[in-house]
This record gives structure tokens, C-alpha cells and sequence, in this order.
């Protein structure tokens, strides 16, 4: 019979892998003690049960990237860095499965579970205004006024295309709060955290993260109201056209869409193609080592290629891009799956949410990487794996598990 502690365990198994991260990051703890304290709930899950892990949608693709990660750390130049990313990757696995061994629990673990991720995000949305090296125009010049006579501290800071990622994913299941008969509290909180979370990424000035709301949001209205499409896709259109003529009377639509940003991404792109010619179109270039290589050919230290989709090729090579596709097609089924459900689940709006969020990060990810960072620092650079895509993966999977859905 499982104690109260051993319960409790189990419930924050989710963030037994934190200490890793902050190992990784800034050396403290150690990481062999961030490992020890990550497999804690493992032990703990196994002595009871006698197992470790519960079947999910994504295993056969955890396993494949797994393989890609090893063979990235193998043809990696820079083992010390390859080591931090396979060690916060293996968090972000451990993270994946510590949300989806509690798919059971209770809308109330849910709901707390939700409340934690929102306030994490509240708190770097305002670190974000506080910390950052923004880009001023006359529609945010405002917001960072409040907190411009505070001191600064010369330490990372969040950026705008990071801050934009984030909320543009978070904003999705709020959203869908809207369309179904909770108590109106939640849906009043929800309410709040979504003009709050909307306006920061306004404020960001996040051209990606404006796309990938528009889209996201406009998938999720459709299903509410099928009608709604032949509404959507003209504004589209619309909207599209006025942003091309008016591109050159507007000076915020040029910064905030600024074609030399995309020259420049096609640029990183077309040099990164090219890195990956011969024997490294298998292999990639090993786990962490885009920026390393690229600066060394091209003299340029941008820190990452902007792209996750072409970054994930870098880290893992073949067998990461085949876990990645393996891994879309499996979203595809078990989104296509979770429309099916009534409207008058709960469930259904959830997963409406979070397949708007899944929408949402994979435009944003198109322009930008929002898998890993890259921390340069004058003594090198650290390569950072980020649970994002992990943490949406488990829910996506959780709704799936909850309802059994095949």
C-alpha cells in the first residue's frame, strides 16, 4: 500500500528532472546528483508496480531520437557540450514521462498542473520586460518603461522570439476554456491569463509568434464552428494583401517583418545544407555543434540556425529526422482522433487546446528554434535541451490515454 509520501512522489514526478537542467546550466547541483534525484520516482514507481514507464502513443519515436542522440554525441567535436545536451535531453525525456504516468489523476492534479505551467510563464513574461534587450516601438515602448528604473544585471536575458514561443503555445488551452461548463472561476482565471499572456506576445513585437496565434487561433474557432472557415480564409487574404502594400509605408510593419531577418534565416539555411554534405547528411553534425562549425566555415556566431526542424538534423541526423516525421504522424492520428470526441467532453476542448498549441509551435518553428538554447558565454558556449515540445507531447498523449481513443 503506497504512503502519502510515496503518492506525493509520484505526483511531482514531472519535476524531479529539474535539477538537471540548472546542473547543466550553471553547474549546481552536481549532475550526477541531478540524475540521482530524477530517477527517484523511477525507483519508487517500480517497487510498487514493477515497471517504470507506461506504454505511450510516442515511444517507438523517443527510442529512435534516443539513437540519434547517442550517434550526436559520438561525432560531436566538443564532448563537454554534447554531454550537457544529452543530459538535459534525457530531463526532457524523464519529464515526458512523469506527466504521462499520471494521465489517471484527478481534474484537480490537472488543473494545479495547469497552474504551475502558467505561472512559470507569468513570471518569465515578466522577466521578459524587465531583463530584456527588446526592440522599441511606439506600441511596447510603454510596458517597458514601467520597469526601465529598476537595475539591470548582466546575465542571460529573454529574448523576444523565446518569450513569443512560449506564449504562443500556452495561449491555446486557455482559450478553449471558453467553450465548455467550467466553474467560473477557472474560466475567469482562464480568461485573464489570456488577455495577459496575448498582450505580451503583442508586446514582444514576435512577427513568428503573431503568425502562429493567427493560425492557431483561427483552427481552433473553426472547431467550434465549421461555418467559421469560409470566413478565415478570405481575412487571411485579406489581411495578407494590406500587410504588402502597405510594407513600405509602415516603419513597425518593416522591423517587425523585416525581410533581411528572412534573407538572412535562408541564408543560415542554404551554408547549413551545405555543412551537411557527405558522410554528415547521416550523421548530422553532432549534438551542439551547429554553432561551433558554422562559425568556424562562415565567421558568423549566430548562436543557433533558426529553424528546429533543420537543428533536430544537425543534433541527430537521419535517425532523428525519421523519429521526428514518425512523431508527426502520430500527432496527425491522434489529433484526427481526438475531434471525433463529443463536444460535451471536456476532454475534446482540451485537446483542441493543445493540438492549437501543437499548430502553433510547429509554424513558430519554422523561423526559430524552440527545442534547445544556446547560451554563449565568454568562457565557450552551453547547448540546452527545452522540455516545450515534451511537456505538449505528454498532454497530447494524457487526453489520448484518458479517453482511449485508437
Amino acid at each position: 500500500m503506497q504512503t502519502k509520501l510515496v503518492k506525493s512522489i509520484l505526483a511531482f514526478q514531472p519535476l524531479f528532472p529539474v535539477p538537471i537542467y540548472f546542473a547543466v546550466l550553471i553547474g549546481c547541483p552536481p549532475v550526477w546528483l541531478g540524475l540521482m534525484i530524477a530517477v527517484i520516482p523511477l525507483i519508487i514507481r517500480f517497487r510498487y508496480t514493477r515497471r517504470i514507464f507506461t506504454r505511450t502513443p510516442f515511444d517507438i519515436p523517443i527510442l529512435l531520437f534516443l539513437g540519434g542522440v547517442v550517434i550526436g554525441v559520438i561525432v560531436a567535436p566538443d564532448k563537454g557540450v554534447a554531454s550537457g545536451a544529452l543530459c538535459s535531453t534525457i530531463a526532457s525525456v524523464l519529464v515526458y514521462y512523469g506527466i504521462t504516468e499520471n494521465s489517471r489523476a484527478t481534474r484537480k492534479y490537472w488543473l494545479c498542473t495547469a497552474g504551475t505551467m502558467c505561472f512559470i510563464t507569468v513570471v518569465l513574461s515578466l522577466w521578459f520586460l524587465y531583463q530584456s534587450d527588446h526592440r522599441v516601438l511606439f506600441f511596447n515602448q510603454w510596458a517597458f518603461n514601467l520597469l526601465a528604473g529598476l537595475p539591470r544585471y548582466t546575465g542571460p536575458v529573454m529574448q523576444l522570439n523565446t518569450i513569443g514561443a512560449l506564449v504562443t503555445v500556452v495561449i491555446p488551452p486557455l482559450f478553449v476554456f471558453f467553450f465548455y461548463r467550467y466553474k467560473f472561476i477557472i474560466k475567469l482565471t482562464a480568461l485573464l491569463l489570456w488577455i495577459f499572456f496575448t498582450e505580451i506576445l503583442f508586446l514582444s513585437d514576435s512577427g513568428a509568434g503573431w503568425i502562429a496565434f493567427a493560425i492557431s487561433l483561427a483552427f481552433m474557432l473553426v472547431c467550434w464552428r465549421k461555418w467559421l472557415i469560409w470566413i478565415f480564409v478570405p481575412l487571411g487574404g485579406l489581411f495578407t494583401a494590406a500587410a504588402i502594400m502597405s510594407y513600405d509605408k509602415m516603419e513597425w510593419l518593416r522591423i517587425t517583418f523585416s525581410s533581411s531577418s528572412l534573407t538572412s534565416r535562408i541564408d543560415y539555411w542554404q551554408n547549413t545544407i551545405a555543412l551537411l554534405k557527405g558522410r554528415t547528411i547521416f550523421t548530422g553534425l553532432g549534438l551542439g555543434s551547429w554553432h561551433e562549425i558554422y562559425s568556424n566555415r562562415y565567421g558568423d556566431p549566430v548562436p543557433h540556425v533558426h529553424n528546429s526542424y533543420l537543428q533536430l538534423y544537425c543534433d541527430t541526423g537521419i535517425l532523428g529526422m525519421v523519429a521526428m516525421v514518425l512523431a508527426g504522424i502520430i500527432i496527425v492520428r491522434l489529433s484526427l482522433n481526438l475531434v471525433k470526441l463529443s463536444k460535451h467532453n471536456s476532454d475534446y476542448w482540451i485537446g483542441i487546446g493543445l493540438i492549437g498549441s501543437v499548430i502553433a509551435g510547429a509554424v513558430f518553428a519554422m523561423f526559430d528554434v524552440t527545442t534547445t538554447v544556446t547560451y554563449i558565454t565568454a568562457a565557450g558556449y552551453i547547448y540546452l535541451a527545452l522540455p516545450l515540445l515534451w511537456i505538449g507531447a505528454a498532454l497530447i498523449s494524457v487526453v489520448h490515454m484518458r479517453n482511449n481513443v485508437q
